[in-house]
């Protein structure tokens, strides 16, 4: 069993935790955020795991969901609530126990009410997913930095 010690010995270099603001958040895990390099990370445990001993697809999707954490605030991205449209993820190899998942994401166009972001998901820099999301965007709550 990994403990909490354990867990945060080993974060990638560059990330920090990113506090989980909700219920889901926390029982997915912590997420580990690299902004200069536009990146955010988890670290597959337990609670990610399928019966198959991979992280489990929902892991990964709600993971890829959270890609936008990457690359806020960014010029013309509106305040932190920024519901999801549209998400879909391609799995290309499994992620295992205690393996660091690495997304690094890239806003692809930003308009007055949409965000379009892709991310490309890795574990020892292997692909394992990518992913492509729109958010909605709400211009009039832009963060001034």
């Amino acid at each position: 069993m990994t403990t909490q010690s354990d867990m945060t010995a080993d974060i990638p270099g560059g990330f920090l935790p990113i506090d989980a603001r909700g219920r889901y958040e926390q029982a997915f895990g912590p997420v580990y955020l690299n902004r200069s390099r536009s990146q955010i990370a988890f670290r597959v445990e337990d609670n990610n795991m399928n019966a198959f001993g991979a992280c489990h697809g929902g892991a990964m999707s709600t993971f890829a969901d959270m890609q936008l954490l990457a690359v806020k605030p960014a010029p013309g991205v509106g305040g932190d609530h920024t519901p999801t449209i549209s998400l879909s993820i391609d799995y290309l190899a499994p992620a295992r126990l205690h393996d660091w998942v690495i997304s690094s994401v890239l806003i692809v166009k930003v308009t007055r009410t949409m965000l379009f972001t892709q991310a490309l998901i890795s574990v020892r820099d292997e692909i394992v997913a990518r992913s492509a999301a729109i958010y909605r965007n709400y211009p009039d709550k832009v963060e001034v930095q």
